[in-house]
């Protein structure tokens, strides 16, 4: 990470180190984070280097509408010129001094580095920061607070330098932390200051501090919202926004992964409409070697390339019916996992999705269609934008929506470009497709009891849109299996994620499966332990002890007997001792949960889909 807008010759400007996935989740542009010498904001994607690799994936790109995707760069030698890559800006802009007490701008203090006061003493950046709904962001307004928004008496209302700190000794709550004007005299403790209404009277002005010192003040957006007063390193100060995909054939193939490296390139060639003669000459100088080998000719990757151009194309002027979304874009993953896709063992490097049959445990017959073990795939994972305060756009009932504007979240971005940050993981998983006919009779014995959960839904994205009894079965299974998997081969359980394949809300295409995998950005997939564990002798084993664990909760009958738990009551039967995953690991931020629909009461196992199962005492 570099401080400030423009690239630098020395490579001492680097203020720290994020991890890759880190800069796309945790902190991407608009986040804060702690240096080691400073606090900063993670820049907009207008201030990033043109030195950051584009990566592809074309169903994700569909679902967006951009021309692809840029990853953050490892190591100094992806960069010619040795700079660091994203760009960020000190924030909180309030410093004090924890010496002298002095309370302002940390440019009033004098030092060049920015660091140090006058006392000599180092500088400590606010511990306090104020946002709105809409994702508006700011310093926490100390002059406006220890005035009580009357400046009247105050002869230097116009000055930010003129504010003191100093803290009591009586207790470590929020009343022993002194606000005091040196000018007028006025005091005031800042309890109180993170309560509800603390900031009535004080407007939002729409500040984008991730856009850049200068812009933040000219480029402000209206606002009507609330301003509420958060902690700077608080987990409710940014809430990304990511949306991922995996790449799945034809996109897959090393054909298509070859097209994507050079996409840029040949992107241009169709710009300029070249003929078919010279398109040739020219893929076959970037193809070379793979032509030579045998492995595809030059009309293979010529006809590639077209159609993938004419696509990219195609859904810049699509009509509104026409739009990829990500209902199309689940449904596509699902057929290419049912289907399964196995590698040519003609082909030298291996391919992006590799998925082969394996067979069904005995326990799992009746219940479970098919299991392919995928023993190679790859996901990209995009940052779109973020949120503030929560984590979902909140709906108009909820007294949170007060002045909340139209759009749905800020993007990272300040002018819009036609790409996104994100990273490329590769790993391995294992597909498991639910009966049909038995998750369908299930659902119709059971529907009736999650419409409450439904209800409770309402307008918030969990689920995707998914959201069924159906849903809660396939999600909860996902959980169980994967607490169980950290058990059995040694994953920990955020190395572990899930996505779950269920019938859109409308959608005539039926889905009942469930992908449970491992990826990382740093390595080119995992050592295969995931995969071994959905052959059938062990993923029995697996099961048997899943279904035993789930069966009695150490909070039962409490647990068992819940149907109001979690995040806006979204869950049933699931508690940490039972059900929940890391955060990293879920999809649906641990909720639509019920540990009931797997393996039924205590008292009644009948409503569990796997319950006939339990009753045989397995």
């Amino acid at each position: 990470m570099r401080l400030g807008p423009r690239l630098v010759k020395s490579k001492k400007s680097a203020i720290g180190t994020l991890r890759k996935t880190q800069l796309v989740t945790t902190f991407a542009p608009g986040a804060i984070a702690d240096m080691p010498d400073c606090s900063v904001i993670l820049a907009a994607t207008n201030y990033w280097s043109n030195y950051s690799p584009v990566i592809h994936e074309p169903n994700l790109e569909r679902l967006l509408g951009i021309k692809g995707f840029r990853e953050p760069y490892a190591t100094e030698s992806d960069n010619p010129k040795g700079n660091p890559d994203v760009p960020a800006f000190r924030f909180p802009r309030m410093h004090f001094c924890p010496k002298c007490g002095s309370l302002k701008d940390y440019k009033m203090y004098g030092d060049k580095n920015n660091r140090k006061c006058s006392c000599g003493s180092q500088i400590v950046p606010s511990r306090f920061v104020c946002a709105c709904i809409n994702g508006h962001l700011e310093d926490f307004p100390y002059k406006w607070w220890v005035h009580y928004g009357n400046y009247s008496k105050c002869p230097d209302a116009d000055r930010w330098d003129k504010l003191s700190i100093k803290f009591n000794n009586t207790t470590g709550g929020l009343s022993s932390i002194v606000i005091k004007c040196n000018s007028c005299g006025k005091e005031r403790t800042m309890e109180g200051c993170m309560s509800s209404g603390a900031l009535t009277g004080y407007k939002c002005r729409g500040k984008r501090p991730w856009i850049g010192f200068d812009n933040e003040f000219n480029e402000v957006e209206e606002c009507n919202a609330p301003m509420k007063t958060l902690q700077r390193g608080a987990s409710n100060v940014y809430f990304g926004i990511t949306q991922s995909a995996l790449t799945i054939p034809p996109y897959s193939q090393k054909l298509q992964s070859d097209i994507s490296e050079k996409w840029e390139e040949i992107r241009g060639l169709f710009d300029h409409k070249m003929d078919d003669n010279n398109l040739k000459i020219v893929l076959k100088t970037f193809f070379n070697r793979a032509i030579s080998e045998g492995r595809y000719g030059i009309d293979e990757y010529l006809k590639a390339a077209k159609e993938r151009y004419q696509l990219e194309n195609h859904i810049q002027v699509a009509d509104i019916d026409e739009v990829y979304t990500e209902q199309m874009l689940y449904e596509d993953e699902y057929n290419a996992l049912c289907a399964g896709y196995e590698q040519d063992n003609d082909d030298i490097e291996p391919e992006q999705f590799v998925a082969v049959e394996s067979e069904i445990p005995e326990i799992l017959d009746g219940y479970v269609d098919s299991i392919m073990l995928v023993k190679r795939l790859r996901e990209v994972l995009a940052v779109k934008g973020f949120r503030r305060i929560t984590p979902e756009k909140p709906t108009e009932d909820d007294n949170r929506a007060v002045g909340m504007n139209k759009w749905e979240y800020q993007p990272v971005w300040n002018k819009p470009l036609d790409w996104l940050p994100a990273i490329q993981m590769r790993g391995e998983g294992i597909f498991i497709k639910f009966d049909e006919d038995s998750l369908q009779e299930w659902e119709d014995r059971n529907s009736a009891h999650y419409n409450v959960m439904k209800e409770r839904l309402g307008e918030l994205n969990i689920g995707k849109g998914m959201m069924s009894a159906r849903y809660v079965v396939l999600h909860t299974f996902a959980h169980l299996l994967i607490r169980q998997l950290t058990l059995e081969c040694g994953y920990s359980g955020a190395a572990l994620k899930e996505r779950i394949y269920s019938t859109f809300y409308g959608s005539e295409k039926k889905m009942s499966g469930v992908l449970i995998y491992t990826s990382s950005s740093d390595s080119d997939g995992s050592l295969g332990g995931l995969v071994r564990q959905g052959e059938p002798e062990l993923l029995e084993t697996t099961v048997r002890n899943m279904l035993q664990e789930a069966s009695w909760c150490s909070s039962d009958p409490l647990c068992c007997d819940s149907t109001a738990q979690g995040f806006y009551s979204l869950n049933y039967a699931a508690c940490h001792a039972c059900t929940l995953l890391p955060e990293t690991s879920c999809e649906a931020r641990n909720c639509l949960l019920d540990r009931v629909s797997i393996v039924g009461k205590y008292d009644d196992r009948s409503m569990g889909y796997f319950g006939e199962l339990l009753e045989e005492d397995i």
